[in-house]
């Protein structure tokens, strides 16, 4: 993927990107990842908007910090078939963020990134495996394959009408040793109009093993194994967020928070996967899932700053080629406002950082814009622009390796400097 196009990362790296404008228009504002196909094109494009003059963007003002919740929207179901479906504004609207009762934040260290570019269309994708350990149910079942739709890459039930199909179980590839982290974070886009299970350890293994998003085929149900709840499944595609801190998990289905269990999963936990339930019916067709990211929790933002001077975030999130910020971003943004209202005399250098897939004439450029949406957002929230300064610094200081898809997620964040 370009620089363009990588920008800086979102939810998994301070600046995120997301899809080109046909799979924009059919799924609406989520995560996404650029295909490399069109990488060539892309880097093109963004190199002739940065020839015109930069367009500073215009949040709408948004709630101060303790302020009451609002209720965000969702979009319009899209087509599962066709790319030419029209989305409505994703919630939270252009230049709005998620209000709080989205309180997700990624994790700071990405575990596992997969948009599953790296599979060609119609193979089983490469990070994935349906081999069992032992010990442990097996997994397998329906046939699930990496398909296209509106040029974004999604892995999909195969589904066949009129057959009887057995549920499709996907184990990650992911070696853990004992148990996993205290503190992680599982995201990914999925068709919420079907359904789809995310399962620690063991698949159909009841005391604090799995969290069902559509829970028996039914649209807009959730559950784990304490908790129940509600989301809005007439939103095609959505994001799905959840987090985990110890025993506790938390659940999060477009702008809201739908499910938290303090007690939901049991520890230690040996592997992680994904299931799709037995498609009975119609529903199946929309079991899938696309730019799925493992993250290993990190500091608070506070205690970042007092240890390290700075603050590196992974969850200010932006369109490809755009500094328009997107809803996902709110609860990062509220914690960094957090700490300026608290402390009247903090002044932050913003810094926008990207990966090395694109060329430093459209990386730094867009970078510097990024960073600078960060700073108006900010602004429009009371703070004094003369406590803040920007900086692009496009692929000039990884903090990872840019030779896998991880490292460079890692690379693509936002920095709030301490001056």
């Amino acid at each position: 993927m370009t620089g363009a196009l990588r920008g800086i990362r979102s939810a998994a790296c301070g600046i995120a990107l997301v899809v080109p404008v046909a799979a924009h228009a059919q799924f609406g504002d989520f995560l996404n990842q650029a295909q490399k196909k069109a990488e060539d094109a892309a880097e093109k494009a963004a190199e002739d908007a940065l020839k015109k003059p930069p367009e500073p963007a215009k949040p709408a003002p948004q709630q101060a910090p303790g302020a009451p919740a609002t209720t965000a929207s969702s979009p319009a179901a899209p087509s599962q078939t066709s790319s030419s479906t029209a989305a409505s504004t994703p919630p939270g609207g252009p230049g709005g963020v998620y209000g709080n009762r989205y309180d997700f934040v990624p994790g700071d260290k990405v575990l596992v990134y997969d948009d599953f570019t790296d599979t060609d269309v119609g193979e089983y994708p490469a990070k994935w495996t349906v081999r069992a350990i032992p010990g442990h149910n097996a997994g397998g079942g329906n046939a699930v394959e990496v398909v296209e739709i509106g040029k974004r890459r999604f892995l999909k039930s195969r589904y066949q009408a009129g057959q009887h199909q057995d549920s499709s179980l996907q184990f990650l590839r992911y070696p853990i040793k004992g148990d996993m982290p205290k503190n992680f974070t599982i995201e990914f886009d999925a068709d919420v109009t079907g359904s789809v299970t995310f399962f620690f350890t063991d698949p159909h293994g009841w005391g604090g093993n799995q969290v069902e998003i559509g829970s028996g085929h039914q649209p807009g149900i959730c559950r784990s194994d304490n908790s129940n709840g509600r989301f809005n499944a007439a939103g095609g595609v959505q994001h799905v967020a959840i987090a985990v801190s110890g025993t506790q998990v938390k659940l999060y289905v477009g702008g809201e928070r739908v499910l938290a269990d303090p007690d939901g999963v049991v520890r230690p936990i040996a592997r992680l996967g994904i299931e799709f339930p037995e498609p009975s019916n119609e529903m199946a067709d929309h079991q899938m899932i696309a730019t799925f990211r493992l993250a290993e929790g990190g500091k608070p933002a506070k205690q970042m700053l007092a240890g390290e001077g700075r603050i590196v975030t992974h969850g200010i999130l932006f369109d490809t080629g755009s500094d328009v910020i997107k809803p996902e971003s709110g609860p990062t943004l509220r914690s960094i406002l957090s700490l300026l209202v608290e402390d009247p005399g903090l002044r932050f250098s913003i810094e926008g950082h990207t990966d090395d897939q694109g060329g430093a004439k459209v990386n730094g450029p867009l970078s510097d814009r990024r960073a600078g949406a960060v700073k108006t957002w900010l602004v429009n929230q009371g703070v004094d622009a003369k406590r803040l300064t920007t900086k692009g610094l496009g692929a000039t200081k990884p903090i990872d390796t840019n030779e896998t898809a991880e490292g460079r997620a890692n690379n693509r964040r936002v920095e709030f400097v301490k001056v």
